[in-house]
């Protein structure tokens, strides 16, 4: 239990994510004091708060100007990322906000650099390195289970978007697609355990371009995807060891499945999803599989409360804050990077570093 006064966030953007958001950081009110929520819809902001606790705000203009509010959990949608962690640490508070950190280089470096400036905390998605499973390989491999660490291979294969998501179209556009939507996940794990990448080869194109949404509203009603939907990323690593991310809007159920698998000087280990926290994670000796004792009991599913809850045990405590919006610039540029190569078939440098964030579990 948390000794000291809970942090108190107020969200903005009541879309689809946030429900599981506000449940889970109703879960530990002694970290987590709603005080409210912001959506250009104000149903959907009344509704959040119905369910969830505190009051819903006319504006955003309105939220920033609460002085009860310490810090805002940005779940808006991808291209209102970085315009809308801007004005909240312009108004001086804390930022956890959801991938990507932006859609651009420049929007999410000034993003960061803004933080640093005025002393605030950026905390970034996808926070989920921090599960259970993603920590036992991570620290598996830190303490040299399977040697120096040589060949990383990553799947994140998410599937039609259009198949169960009423806003499909929005994940389509240019600055998001396959990578930058759900290949963040696998490359916040890796980072998280080798470091920065130094140089990105990426191969990408859009192998279907007509969607018909199937849900929603709107279903029936065809778009167009303007970025590739299947991208495959070539990755070396500061550290020395290469790999291989794929991320697909196409391919769905693979029996790849999304997950990690890294192989070593002397063995291999694998974690069967970079996204859910209980999951499989097997280790590799003299050919033979086995199961992987988990550094803690595993939470079923995401906990989406636990970068608000790290942020509020850091604030409060000192402790160190795992997701940080350093990592997610660096994760950000990789991504870009990626696409540019697709598009000029060169490899090309990565210029952004970060701190490897510390074990959740040390």
């Amino acid at each position: 239990m948390a000794t000291y006064e809970p942090l108190r966030v107020a969200v903005v953007g009541c879309g689809g994510i946030s429900g599981p958001y506000g449940n889970s950081m109703r879960t530990k009110p002694e970290k987590v004091e709603i005080v409210g929520a912001y959506d250009v819809d104000t149903d959907r902001a009344q509704a959040w708060t119905q369910a969830h606790g505190g009051k819903a705000y006319a504006s955003l203009g309105d939220l920033l100007a609460e002085p009860a509010i310490e810090a805002v959990v940005n779940l808006t949608i991808h291209h209102a990322h970085a315009e809308v962690t801007d004005a909240a640490l312009r108004a001086g508070r804390h930022v956890h906000v959801e991938k990507p950190l932006a859609t651009d280089l420049e929007s999410g470096r000034a993003n960061v650099r803004l933080a640093e400036e005025r002393g605030l905390r950026l905390s970034a998605s996808p926070f989920t390195f921090m599960g259970e499973a993603q920590q036992t390989i991570i620290r598996a491999i830190r303490e040299g289970v399977i040697g120096k660490p040589l060949v990383v291979y990553s799947e994140m294969n998410w599937g039609r978007i259009e198949s169960w998501h009423g806003n499909a179209a929005a994940f389509y556009r240019k600055g998001v697609g396959p990578l930058l939507d759900v290949g963040v996940y696998a490359l916040t794990l890796i980072t998280s355990a080798f470091g920065p990448v130094r140089r990105v080869t990426g191969f990408g194109t859009v192998q279907q371009p007509f969607r018909t949404l199937n849900a929603g509203p709107q279903k029936g009603s065809q778009f167009t995807v303007e970025t590739p939907d299947i991208v495959v990323v070539g990755l070396e690593f500061e550290n020395g060891t290469v790999g291989r991310l794929t991320s697909s809007f196409i391919v769905g159920g693979s029996k790849q499945a999304s997950g990690t698998e890294v192989h070593g000087e002397t063995g291999a280990i694998f974690v069967g999803s970079n996204h859910d926290f209980q999951c499989a994670c097997e280790i590799q000796r003299a050919g033979k599989w086995e199961p992987l004792e988990y550094v803690a009991e595993p939470f079923p599913g995401v906990e989406w409360g636990r970068a608000m809850f790290d942020m509020a045990d850091s604030l409060r405590t000192g402790s160190p804050q795992h997701a940080t919006g350093k990592q997610a610039l660096h994760v950000l540029e990789v991504c870009l990077l990626a696409l540019e190569s697709a598009q000029s078939g060169h490899s090309m440098n990565t210029t952004t570093r970060f701190e490897v964030p510390p074990l959740y579990y040390a």
